[in-house]
């Protein structure tokens, strides 16, 4: 188990008093901020345990958290006992936020936030067991751990939450440490530098293939989509044959219930932050078959 403080401070908290309305957001910000902090490094290996100690800085408002991690057995099998495993995972995970002394010198994801200063990363380059950084032509070293928090969209946005009570009139200082040393802190205007970046929708597929679908629904003003069935799903698909579109202008093309378009089209398929997504283009209709069926004869 692995003590901690975080402590909150400004005008507003020198009676040591926090309003109850912030102070519940803020404990759970820590708490959250340490499992997405564990889920990155670890995955589903370590479970933390975060639990308030109770103590108090006369002043500000301080808080002491003691920091644990359960292992699974696959995981204790790399440490000599549960304990020093539970107690080496507990400072790493710490180290790499910054809320502990490290023995090495490299900066944690807070002290490389501060670095950072909001301004855009140009290109990261990695090695066996460090990375560098480049900003504006500044270059930093860290480890690979402050890297892979870095990059993690769950401990950014945790993060910024943790954050969030020096937004608050009269509260300007996060500091994070000991009861006897301060490792790390941050005031009311460098909390700029913390906000997560928005992610990027990333693309996993763009295919083009021959698919049939059956009519649902169309949709005549621009951009609206076209809601059409592939026979297990209903789909919505943009149309941007030009040609088709413009003989179902010209009313050259009439259309009744059991009709199947046979056409070309363009799957998109992203990796969103609430999962997959997936876009449809019709670029080509192929065919307009009419539901009117005639009987194949010979000859034909």
């Amino acid at each position: 188990m692995s003590t901690f403080r975080i402590t909150y401070d400004g005008p507003a908290l020198e009676t040591s008093e926090m309003d109850v309305r912030e102070l519940a957001p803020a404990l759970l910000s820590i708490g959250d901020l340490l499992e997405a902090a564990t889920t990155a490094l670890y995955g589903d290996q370590i479970k933390p345990q975060v639990s308030v100690k109770g103590s108090f800085k006369t002043g500000s408002f301080g808080i002491d958290f003691n920091l644990a991690t359960s292992l699974l057995s696959r995981v204790r099998d790399i440490f000599a006992g549960d304990n020093a495993a539970a107690i080496a995972n507990s400072l790493a995970i710490l180290g790499a936020l910054g809320f502990v002394s490290k023995k090495v010198a490299k900066p944690g994801l807070f002290a490389v936030l501060k670095w950072i200063k909001g301004r855009k990363i140009e290109r990261v380059e990695t090695s066996e067991d460090s990375a560098v950084i480049y900003v504006d032509g500044d270059q930093l070293t860290i480890e690979l751990s402050v890297l892979v928090l870095l990059r993690d969209v769950s401990v950014r946005n945790a993060t910024s939450k943790v954050l969030e009570p020096l937004s608050r009139s009269g509260i300007d200082t996060f500091a994070a440490g000991t009861d006897s040393e301060i490792v790390e802190t941050v005031t009311a205007d460098e909390i700029s530098w913390f906000v997560a970046p928005v992610p990027t929708d990333e693309l996993l597929l763009d295919d083009v293939r021959k698919m049939a679908f059956s009519i649902v629904s169309l949709a005549f003003k621009e951009d609206n989509k076209w809601r059409l069935y592939d026979g297990a799903a209903t789909i919505h698909a943009t149309i941007t044959d030009i040609e088709f579109l413009s003989k179902v202008d010209r009313n050259q093309i009439a259309f009744a219930k059991g009709d199947v378009l046979v056409c070309d089209v363009r799957v998109l398929q992203w990796q969103t932050t609430s999962g997959a997504k997936t876009e449809y283009e019709v670029v080509r209709v192929i065919e307009h078959r009419t539901s009117a069926r005639q009987i194949p004869l010979p000859g034909l």
